[in-house]
Formats: structure tokens, sequence, C-alpha cells
């Protein structure tokens, strides 16, 4: 009953209504929700990221073909710079909230861990989306995306510079050398982990940050390093 009146919910938000619920169940049951992986069935413990690995790909052909009829002036470069935007995991944990995903997602929270927490939000929006494609066709995916992503399709793209390019460069120009990165460890489950990687530039103070991939990881702590050169 109270499965239910949820499903009623997500689907007034989401401005769909799922033909088979179970597509919608799957994409809301999170691999890390299962205490006991082994007594799970194969296809059903990783269905979540099945559906995610779809979402995926219609949400950045989606995206693709919005922003390739809106902006008839940019080129190729605006065009990548501006796809990479609207599908950024930052930028889907923001739909994962306007969707209240968090109220209807089942998945282990980690209260020492947001990044995780936040990340795991990101690719439900990806499960959604592959959902309500196996559930409803192309069309029904696209409308959904279209409804959502719209509103910010004229938002400016940040012009800041990575921040890990931002540190070489300046680390280059003053020191004379590259920042020094180092894997420390891995945690999480296979299919959430978490990296952690510390940074040393010559003598300045070592820091540390974490991501879901190293890459993340490695810009979080490019960050920390810029704030401590710009004294913030």
């Amino acid at each position: 009953m109270i499965e239910t009146i949820l499903n009623k919910d997500i689907e007034l938000i989401i401005e769909y209504s799922f033909k088979n619920k179970e597509n919608l169940r799957n994409s809301l049951i999170h691999p890390s929700s299962y205490k006991d992986k082994k007594n799970k069935p194969i296809n059903h413990l990783y269905e979540f990221e099945r559906l995610e690995f779809l979402g995926d790909k219609i949400l950045g052909l989606s995206i693709a073909s919005l922003i390739f009829y809106k902006f008839n002036d940019f080129n190729e470069g605006a065009l990548t710079k501006k796809l990479s935007y609207l599908v950024q995991r930052n930028f889907l944990y923001k739909i994962a909230l306007e969707l209240k995903l968090d109220n209807f997602l089942r998945y282990s929270r980690k209260r020492e861990n947001n990044i995780m927490n936040k990340s795991i939000l990101a690719d439900s929006v990806e499960s959604l989306i592959g959902s309500i494609f196996v559930d409803g066709g192309y069309n029904s995916a696209f409308k959904f995306i279209k409804k959502f992503w719209s509103p910010y399709l004229n938002l400016q793209e940040s012009n800041e510079q990575d921040p890990k390019t931002k540190l070489q460069e300046i680390s280059q120009q003053k020191f004379k050398k590259l920042p020094e990165y180092k894997l420390i460890k891995k945690t999480g489950q296979s299919h959430s982990p978490v990296f952690t990687v510390s940074l040393k530039v010559l003598k300045m103070k070592v820091v540390k940050a974490s991501g879901r991939s190293i890459r993340e990881a490695q810009k979080e702590a490019a960050k920390k390093i810029l704030d401590l050169i710009s004294g913030k």
C-alpha cells in the first residue's frame, strides 16, 4: 500500500505513469540497499546499474539533440561544452533534488560520506531515465528530459579553468615543478567506489580529498591547494 502511494507520488512529480510498475521499482532500488547480496538474484541486484547505463546514453543523445537545434550558432566545441555541463554529476544531483528522489530511492545512506550519497542520487536520475525508456520508449524518455532540462539550457557554463590545469600552470610558473598526486586508498562497494588522494606541491601543506573517481578526487585536492595559494 505504502509503495503504491509512493509510486503515484513520484509519477506525479515526473509527469509519467508507468505501464509496468516493476520498471519504476527497479530504478529506485540501489545495490547498496541489499545487506545480503549473496542471496539476491544477479539480474535483480544489478538492474539499477543496467538502467543507469542505459539512461546515461539516452540522456546524452537527448541533450545533444536539444542543444543542437536550439543553438544554431554554436560550433562543435561550444556544443560539447554545453553538453558536458548538462550531464555532469553535480548537475544530475541538482535534478535529483528537484525530483525529490531522496524520498523514493532505496539506498544505504552514508552519514560520514556525503560524496557517495550525492553520487548515488545523481546515478538514480540516469536509472530513472533508463526505466522510462524501457517502459515507454524513447519519446517518453525524451519528453521527461526536455521538461526538466529545458529551464537550464540557457545557463552559462562556468568559464573557470579546470582546477588541475590551473594548479599545474601555477606550479610550473612559480615552483618549476608539477604537482604530485598519490592514490591513498579506495573504499566503498564495487558499484560505488570512493577514491582518496593526497596532493603535494613542493613544501606546501599536503592535502587530501575524495571522489567517485581518481580524477574527481584529484580535482577536489587541486581546489584545496588553490585555496591555500589564494589565502582563502
